[in-house]
């Protein structure tokens, strides 16, 4: 028998819940090789010995948290996907993990739900990692660092205590970003039209939630620099984001999807970005066309993936949660299977309303 090549670390400091763990995953044997570690230094000599695809964490643990562990992760092998199981009592300490975690699991969860979870981003992590991409990624260089200040504001958010004038100061205590969220606040797809002079007034007008995403989407759209590639029609893809990200705010059943598919709605495009800064050979194609092909399909044939793709390999490497960047990778897959993948089937769905005409106002 084969032995499994995804690697799977489980760490908690309960050994009786480890143990049980243990026990209850033996079905999965035959395609996960997984390893169990008692403490965050126990599972850091396991990482040292041999890489995981996978670290799911427990987060309140002594010595070494769950945070700390994943940071060092990540700093190790920033392609590492980490999760963190938390309960709901440990809201304020999660917020810690917000920049190093892809993923948070509600404990206690169902065995089922946290092997689908598993599963997703280990495919996912294939995705990210095969001869194509790094292909791709070899020739990009040094990609544009993660935008610190989203965390930040991710984790103001999350706060039980919400405090908007701490939001809206810390975006306006960095000039260029505070001048491209009141554009993209300001704009007809989102606001009303009219400009829009104080991140306050945004908030007033669109939410606080929506002001934080477009802090994130400002930094997608700034990758093109100031003078974009003559191959990017910046102005349209910014405008195209933003009525997906309204279009996918909409159609979600639930606020916590909502707002990832909003997220996933402003930067689902950020490949192009990437490509067409990184490969304007590539962007001139694909503006030119080419019979029977989608865009997507020429990127690929020239490439080996597309914009989805890359743009889902940047936004793990930010530290987006996994269900924004697995919607990233597989928006333009008509074939992905959408059950269980909530964050995907409304991101399908608003571009298919956008591409139809059929998108309501607010």
């Amino acid at each position: 028998m084969t032995e499994p090549t995804r690697r799977i670390l489980f760490v908690d400091d309960d050994p009786q819940l480890l143990s049980g763990l243990s026990k209850a995953l033996r079905k999965y044997r035959n395609r996960w090789t997984m390893v169990f570690a008692g403490s965050g230094e126990a599972a850091l000599a396991e990482f040292g010995r041999a890489r995981f695809d996978v670290v799911v964490s427990d987060m309140r643990m002594p010595v070494m948290d769950g945070a700390a562990l994943l940071s060092s992760i990540r700093d190790q092998d920033p392609s590492t996907i980490r999760m963190i199981l938390s309960g709901f009592s440990e809201r304020t300490a999660t917020l810690r993990a917000l920049p190093v975690a892809h993923q948070f699991i509600d404990k206690p969860c169902e065995l089922s739900e946290l092997a689908a979870a598993i599963d997703r981003a280990c495919d996912l992590r294939a995705l990210l990692s095969c001869d194509a991409m790094c292909a791709v990624t070899g020739r990009l260089g040094a990609l544009p660092p993660a935008p610190g200040i989203y965390h930040e504001l991710a984790a103001r958010l999350a706060s039980a205590d919400l405090c908007v004038p701490e939001i809206t100061a810390a975006i306006e205590c960095d000039g260029a970003l505070c001048a491209r969220v009141l554009e993209l606040a300001s704009s007809p797809p989102i606001g009303t039209g009219r400009a829009i002079t104080t991140v306050a007034e945004a908030a007033a007008q669109v939410g606080v939630e929506m002001v934080v995403g477009l802090a994130l989407a400002s930094y997608a759209f700034a990758l093109a620099g100031d003078r974009p590639p003559p191959d990017l029609a910046i102005g349209e893809l910014q405008r195209h984001a933003l009525q997906v990200a309204r279009a996918a705010r909409r159609l979600a059943a639930s606020p916590e999807v909502a707002a990832d598919a909003f997220i996933a709605g402003l930067v689902h495009d950020i490949g192009k970005i990437v490509i067409a800064t990184a490969f304007p050979e590539v962007a001139a194609a694909v503006r030119q066309g080419e019979s029977g092909l989608t865009p997507s399909e020429i990127e690929r044939r020239i490439l080996g993936i597309s914009h989805g793709e890359v743009g889902a390999y940047l936004l793990t490497r930010w530290g987006l949660p996994l269900p924004v960047v697995d919607a990233v990778a597989h928006h333009h897959d008509a074939a992905a299977e959408l059950t269980a993948r909530p964050v995907l089937a409304v991101l399908h769905a608003a571009h298919a309303a956008i591409a139809t005409g059929s998108a309501w106002p607010d």
